[in-house]
């Protein structure tokens, strides 16, 4: 706005300058004045449209203010508050202590990043069918269609109550240019994802019916058990397929070579910084116990609360001079096709 201020006061100044004259003006020179009339009037209508801008922006910066200060306020009367969209998945920022954003950090994906995520809305439970109708049936013109029987089976998620806690000292309450609020999604963005991650993996453990592929030797992982794990999987999994290994799987995958004499574990640094196995992705998960190929949208489906609620005590840090904010979100994860794993074992 400050450059088309500067632009419309010299023109003004130039038409000063030729009104001034006592001399009769040219034609050439009426047009020329013309025209910075009509350049004023231009830069006239710029400056209003850039002002109702400004004034829209100053708006909507004051509402956003204001329903952060509110939300706060009911945090310190220690009233219990409901935190939208507490869930995420793989963002391209992440928000550190000191509340600046982290663009486009590179990170390896998670259990969480490649399953199969409904909502929870209330505490009602969710049916979810295990698996789709198959394929269609060529049908002709007058030609009776064959019948398919199929069995639609499901798994009802259960919204079962998860908490976590957090304590801020009361010097930090105190102290109004604290982000409170923002500790407490940060703190409870991370603590579901790991909670998640958990859950997802002792469910691909204890899953039954599995495709089961015993290794060459004990306790050894040889290049004919990676590719037997691999082809042990039914072909229409295998496409959305990801290996889940430990970090002892992982160890023992960067020591085998191909037949072509090249490492099969490679770094995939244009997804982010992705391990890939067999042209496949590599997820690395402590909680895994047998190394696995795994259609993770098919074997589960994780429950996850679309807001979290955020209660506030004095009582329990009393002596510590801390404030405790619980926050209580609903969480299941269940297993679906379980012949879209198979694992070494």
């Amino acid at each position: 706005m400050k450059a088309l201020i500067e632009k419309r006061a010299r023109l003004m100044a130039e038409l000063d300058g030729c009104l001034d004259e006592t001399r009769s003006l040219s034609k050439e020179e009426l047009d020329a004045m013309n025209v910075k009339v009509q350049e004023v009037k231009e830069l006239d209508a710029q400056i209003e449209q850039a002002k109702e801008i400004r004034n829209l922006k100053n708006t909507k910066e004051t509402k956003v203010e204001e329903t952060s200060m509110e939300l706060r306020e009911m945090l310190l009367e220690g009233k219990e508050v409901e935190v939208r969209d507490m869930t995420k998945s793989n963002v391209k920022g992440e928000k550190v202590q000191n509340g600046a954003l982290v663009t486009d950090r590179a990170k390896e994906l998670g259990l969480k990043d490649f399953a199969r995520i409904e909502k929870f809305n209330g505490n009602s439970i969710v049916p979810v069918q295990k698996s789709k109708m198959g394929k269609l049936v060529k049908a002709s013109e007058l030609a009776e269609i064959a019948k398919k029987d199929v069995l639609v089976e499901q798994v009802d998620l259960r919204p079962e109550k998860h908490a976590l806690l957090t304590v801020v000292s009361e010097e930090l309450m105190n102290d109004a240019s604290y982000d409170v609020e923002g500790l407490i999604k940060e703190e409870g963005n991370q603590a579901i994802d790991e909670t998640i991650e958990g859950m997802i993996a002792d469910t691909l453990n204890k899953a039954t019916e599995v495709v089961t592929v015993t290794p060459k030797a004990e306790g050894v992982i040889a290049l004919e058990d990676v590719t037997n794990l691999y082809f042990g999987l039914n072909a229409k999994y295998r496409k959305n397929a990801i290996f889940v290994v430990n970090d002892t799987h992982l160890k023992a995958l960067a020591g085998l070579v191909g037949t072509d004499g090249h490492p099969i574990l490679v770094r995939d640094l244009v997804n982010g910084m992705q391990f890939k196995l067999m042209g496949r992705p590599v997820v690395l998960c402590e909680d895994i116990t047998d190394m696995m190929f795994t259609d993770l949208e098919k074997a589960v489906v994780a429950g996850v609360g679309t807001n979290a609620q955020v209660k506030r005590s004095d009582d329990a840090f009393f002596t510590t001079a801390g404030i405790a904010f619980r926050t209580t979100i609903a969480l299941d994860v269940k297993a679906c096709i379980t012949q879209a794993i198979a694992k070494i074992a």
